[in-house]
């Protein structure tokens, strides 16, 4: 079973690693002391809410600060993505999905009310924005400060108090330029190392152990206007990380720009993605694999923006495949494509491919020009020579000038 921390931690990781962010910090500190989060207290267990409610549905996209904080380290960086409203039917409840960017995937609302005659929104804390039901934890809504705690020789440590005198989050709504903004926060991200991660916000803190995943300030959420057909930008291929097996731990980490080729943003609603492999194929999830598991009633090819399964998330998808074995996924690239579709206008970003092995044709090629072929070789992975290839294959090939490559072929 895959937890819901470190899923979620590896997103954000995932998101830093496009940025060419590197964790710092806390990763400097042994791992059987968690930082704590100072005066807070996990609320009992309240059912969370997943499904989309009944009202007025608006979207927005997020800017401001953040820090992912975790026992592998802890860095600043710019707020992406998209939020959701809801505003309910009876003219003062406001439901908000996703309220932390560092969380967003997780497709949870949290419940708002109007107030102030209907000029800002107050967000009760202590409300989950994510619940794992196997483990019996989650992440909570939490106010609060970091402080930097200085370790000697250039060793830090980001510490995080909760303020037990807060009770709400407040949004200031300004209705002229589409924009709501968490009011009360602090906090410089360009500021010198290791002031750039000092702040106040709204935090999301595991509710097992008080260990802080994020703090986020200078939060701006911006009205999406109608949406109009545009070519996506291309996404952001990270990682791809094969764990030898099929059990459903291989994984591919990417990033999806919700923008368009001119830098205008999308709404996240009509944005779905495509895996490829090698010559442009696409990539199957085939129902009788995933579609327990994942809510399919069929073979799938293309997946909405952050649809969360329990192989799908926001920046991973994760396998049951491996390339180790006789059905490999691919011999030498995988890659996506992104999907704009709006009034039956469809648009695609290009396919960006992550090349994880030599292509074999043309490193065979390249390295071996003007020589000639005197014998192949052919051998399983368990080092067996083989007569004839047979799925994923070392062919071994023997030049004129005594030489040899070795590559991997299927058949």
């Amino acid at each position: 079973m895959k937890k819901l921390s470190l899923l979620m931690i590896s997103a954000a990781v995932a998101l830093c690693a496009q940025a060419g962010i590197q964790a710092r910090g806390n990763a400097f500190r042994p791992m059987e002391k968690p930082t704590q989060a100072a005066n807070f207290k996990a609320p009992a267990r309240v059912d969370i809410i997943t499904e989309q409610p009944e009202g007025t549905v608006v979207n927005y996209t997020r800017t401001g600060e953040y820090v992912l904080s975790s026992l592998y380290g802890y860095e600043p960086a710019q707020q992406t993505g998209r939020v959701k409203l809801v505003y309910a039917p009876d003219g003062e409840t406001v439901y908000i999905q996703d309220p932390l960017c560092y969380g967003e995937g997780t497709g949870v609302w949290v419940v708002g009310q109007l107030t102030d005659g209907g000029t800002t929104i107050s967000v009760p804390l202590g409300q989950y924005v994510a619940y794992n039901e196997e483990y019996d934890y989650g992440m909570v809504l939490t106010w609060g400060s970091t402080e930097v705690i200085d370790l000697g020789e250039g060793f830090y440590w980001l510490e995080f108090i909760a303020d037990d005198r807060a009770t709400e989050a407040v949004y200031s709504i300004d209705p002229d330029n589409g924009t709501i903004t968490l009011t009360g926060t602090d906090g410089d991200m360009y500021a010198p190392y290791p002031n750039d991660c000092v702040a106040t916000g709204l935090a999301g803190v595991w509710s097992d152990d008080g260990t802080i995943a994020t703090i986020e300030w200078k939060t701006c959420w911006t009205m999406l206007g109608e949406a109009v057909p545009a070519v996506p930008a291309n996404p952001e291929v990270v990682e791809f990380f094969d764990s030898g097996n099929e059990e459903g731990y291989t994984r591919l980490d990417f990033n999806i720009n919700l923008t368009d080729i001119d830098g205008n943003p999308l709404n996240s609603d009509y944005v779905t993605y495509s895996i490829f492999t090698d010559e442009d194929e696409v990539f199957t999830f085939d129902y009788d694999t995933y579609g327990f598991n994942n809510g399919f009633d069929a073979d799938v090819t293309e997946i909405p923006y952050g649809y969360s399964g329990y192989d799908f998330y926001l920046r991973r998808v994760y396998f049951y495949r491996t390339n180790t074995g006789d059905n490999p996924m691919f011999t030498w690239r995988i890659g996506m494509q992104v999907y704009y579709t709006v009034n039956g206008e469809r648009n695609a970003s290009d396919i960006v491919y992550l090349e994880v092995y030599p292509r074999p044709t043309d490193a065979v090629n390249e390295l071996n020009a003007g020589k000639t072929v005197t014998g192949v070789r052919y051998f399983n992975l368990a080092g067996q020579e083989m007569a004839q290839p047979s799925g994923l294959t070392i062919q071994l090939t023997t030049y004129s000038d005594g030489t040899t490559s070795a590559t991997k072929v299927v058949k």
